[in-house]
């Protein structure tokens, strides 16, 4: 069993504007816009790095470990409850940055999807595996196929419906990392750093426009994610001043 709340790190970014924002925007407009007028989100895993792989040297032995990247993502506008990511990593050293440069969740306002997501879930993890690295391919359709795995799916898209706390969302979300933990086999069962970051739009307006670097790091690895919002009409009004 993987104990996901060891070595994790979790936050809760509200994207709420600022009371002098506010003020400003109804001064100016009259009223406050909701998401709606958001035309862009996008949050990537900038950087991964492994610090120590926990591995020791042993004779002509370097040192060196098996990784997985397992990313976990839901939100309210996906077209899948859960969007999940699966990626083996040979003969990883120390200080070694993995190549996982990727977006995590992307959305862009268009004619077929004009509404952006009131609340995005991540969670990415870096596991340690014991043994010879499996097919994760095959994994991923296993776990899909998993009678456990569509329960947990069909709750937590009636969470998301329902506006459920993130307390909630979190734990099904940590029950499913279980699911995957148990079809990798023989893995460490403490992971290396496990990130979970909730993304909601409490007041029904995003704040910081423009890319935002969000770095967390321990003794382990290292999770960085960059946060993107775009906003047509803010940055209009920006340009202005």
């Amino acid at each position: 069993m993987i104990h996901f709340n060891q070595n994790l790190y979790s936050e809760e970014i509200n994207f709420e504007e600022t009371k002098d924002l506010r003020e400003v925007r109804s001064i100016t407009r009259g009223d406050i816009k909701t998401s709606d007028e958001i035309s862009g989100i996008e949050v990537r895993l900038s950087k991964a790095v492994v610090i120590d792989n926990k591995t020791k040297p042993f004779g002509p032995f370097p040192g060196l470990a098996k990784v997985y990247f397992m990313n976990i993502v839901v939100s309210d506008i996906s077209s899948s409850q859960i969007d999940l990511t699966l990626i083996g990593f040979e003969k990883v050293d120390d200080n070694q940055v993995l190549a996982v440069d990727r977006t995590l969740f992307y959305w862009k306002k268009t004619t077929a999807t004009p509404t952006s997501a009131s609340q995005i879930h991540i969670m990415s993890s870096l596991i340690k595996s014991k043994q010879n690295l499996r097919d994760t391919g095959e994994i991923l359709s296993k776990i899909k196929a998993d009678t456990n795995f569509k329960g947990l799916s069909t709750e937590l898209g009636t969470l998301l419906k329902s506006a459920a706390s993130v307390t909630n969302i979190s734990n099904i979300v940590f029950e499913v990392a279980g699911i995957v933990g148990g079809f990798l086999g023989k893995v460490e069962d403490k992971p290396l750093l496990t990130r979970f970051q909730s993304f909601t739009d409490i007041a029904g307006d995003f704040n910081q426009l423009g890319k935002t670097i969000s770095p967390f790091s321990n003794k382990h690895a290292e999770l960085d994610f960059a946060i993107f919002i775009r906003d047509k009409e803010r940055q209009k009004e920006a340009e202005k001043k």
